[in-house]
């Protein structure tokens, strides 16, 4: 399933969520257990449509839609109604022994200076990226994770975005993106850049998405910022640091 795919998914889910419970358990009036499916569509004007059906007695019954009433007409106003779990997959799961891990990127410009610190932390989903940099230039910068743990002799060496599935680039792409992808990061005029950024798409586990695979990786910001599209235009690189896993007592 791509990642467009799975998003469009997730959204359908979010807007016919209610839906669904509602009217798994209406219409007749009673809660027996029953089939529910949600639909998706795209429109000509590139919107998203969302209905569900309901199978009863071997058939899906009509479509509904969300603006519909789902409620059926003796429904006791101010009582919810609620429907059976309906499960949702939400990704791989991530081992609880490397929940609160904690990972290092020293950074440092291309004559060594020292440019602040990346670190990284792993928490029940994904990972939550904090990055407090010094020495930029003011404004946007790409800020990605590239593929191999070395910075030397001029960040060449850490290869080109961390990509273990071979999936595009740009977080707005079409077809998805790799996860070495993340958001532009800014820096005010005094060189400095404080931000945080969370994905879904890496680990610092174990497993294809693992930022500690044979040859590591790092972090890299670049002189101008990420297009988001097919092509990163994002520049020269401006700062490098390998990333390194903390210990316990760290």
């Amino acid at each position: 399933m791509s990642r467009r795919l799975q998003i469009v998914i997730a959204a359908a889910l979010g807007i016919a969520i209610g839906a669904a419970a509602l009217a798994a358990i209406s219409g007749s009036g009673h809660s027996d257990d029953a089939d529910v499916r949600i639909l998706a569509r795209a429109t000509d004007d590139g919107r998203t449509e969302v209905a569900l059906q309901q199978h009863h007695d071997g058939e899906w019954a009509e479509t509904i839609r969300p603006t519909q009433r789902f409620l059926a007409a003796d429904a006791t106003p101010g009582e919810w109604r609620a429907s059976s779990t309906i499960p949702i997959e939400t990704g791989a799961e991530v081992d609880s022994a490397t929940v609160g891990k904690t990972a290092t990127a020293q950074m440092h410009g291309a004559n060594g200076d020292e440019m602040g610190t990346v670190t990284i932390t792993q928490g029940p989903r994904g990972l939550l990226i904090q990055a407090r940099l010094t020495g930029l230039s003011e404004g946007w910068h790409g800020f990605h994770i590239h593929e191999t743990g070395s910075c030397d002799p001029d960040f060449t060496a850490a290869g080109g975005h961390y990509n273990p599935t071979s999936i595009g680039h740009g977080v707005l792409h079409e077809d998805g993106h790799h996860p070495g992808d993340t958001v532009n990061i800014y820096a005010h005029a005094d060189g400095v850049a404080n931000a945080d950024q969370y994905t879904v798409d890496a680990t610092l586990g174990s497993g294809t998405a693992t930022l500690f695979d044979d040859d590591g990786s790092v972090i890299i910001v670049h002189e101008g910022p990420d297009s988001y599209g097919a092509d990163p235009a994002a520049g020269g690189r401006v700062a490098c640091g390998v990333i390194v896993l903390d210990s316990p007592d760290s």
